[in-house]
């Protein structure tokens, strides 16, 4: 188990996007929209139309790739390359991904497979897990790489779709990782803000949304430095409206689905000072995250 993650801010909203074939009216650029309705799609699935490339302008850590309500087959693979090159010659980063990851390797219950699934064998998640939420592929990389340029691939030829949208790109580091995970008790749950209308005769009638995910939980222990400079400075940078995405536990990829989203701060609470000591004084501090969509 390793520690949360707050990874703030997005950069992919200060980046240039270039390359590959996408439809005219949704461009690449919709990637900055946080209108996840407004996506940027391919053309077809030629991965020669299917690529991207990302330019900052400058070098950037960066620590998280997460594509945000997509289109992508549970058999789609993402290729991943950086470099200080425009031509990505020389690559520091270079490596190919599943969108949403085979768990073959992790604690995934079998015991709850059955022999005809047809994900029995990998352990990686069907169709029919993902649907009712917003689409979520995110490749966490083990420490931040450090590049100007990034190049996107995706191979996705079996979608019958057609082709290959997505309506949003998270790109950012790990702004908070306490040296303490939260304390008992951290809650996710979900918020239904589904309409209900009752007749006259008790016969009720829905305008069904989908749940929205909500995190809340306890940093304890924090450090004056993780206090001030990050968890306080986070609700100032961030406010209630920016975007922050929760990695709940880096080392969890069969809970991922669940656990890992895009947010905004509720609301801003205050630092604690719980302890004071000789060489720093200790803080806690209350999240509340609600998914964005």
């Amino acid at each position: 188990m390793a520690n949360i993650m707050l990874i703030y801010p997005n950069r992919s909203d200060i980046a240039t996007y270039s390359g590959g074939a996408w439809v005219e009216a949704m461009p690449l650029d919709n990637l900055k929209d946080r209108a996840f309705a407004r996506v940027a799609r391919s053309i077809d699935l030629d991965p020669e139309n299917t690529t991207f490339t990302i330019d900052f302008g400058r070098t950037w850590p960066i620590r998280l790739f997460s594509f945000i309500a997509h289109n992508l087959t549970v058999s789609a693979r993402i290729k991943i390359e950086a470099s200080n090159s425009a031509d990505i010659s020389s690559p520091v980063h270079n490596q190919t991904y599943d969108a949403f990851a085979s768990l073959a390797g992790s604690d995934w219950d079998i015991n709850a497979l059955e022999w005809e699934n047809d994900n029995y064998w990998l352990g990686s998640y069907t169709a029919e897990d993902t649907v009712g939420q917003t689409a979520i592929a995110s490749i966490l990389f083990p420490q931040n790489i450090v590049a100007r340029y990034w190049r996107v691939t995706f191979f996705d030829q079996s979608n019958s779709a057609g082709f290959i949208q997505v309506g949003r790109l998270f790109l950012g580091d790990a702004f908070l990782v306490p040296t303490y995970n939260p304390a008992l008790g951290l809650d996710l749950g979900y918020e239904d803000a589904t309409g209900v209308d009752t007749a006259l005769n008790g016969a009720e009638f829905f305008d069904p949304r989908e749940p929205i995910r909500v995190m809340r939980f306890q940093l304890q222990y924090l450090d004056d430095t993780e206090g001030y400079t990050r968890a306080l400075e986070l609700t100032r940078r961030a406010g209630v409206w920016k975007e922050i995405f929760v990695i709940a536990d880096p080392d969890d990829a069969v809970y991922a689905m669940q656990r890992n989203f895009p947010a905004r701060l509720r609301q801003l609470n205050p630092l604690e000072t719980v302890m004071y000591g000789y060489d720093t004084n200790y803080h806690s501090m209350a999240m509340e995250l609600k998914e964005i969509r």
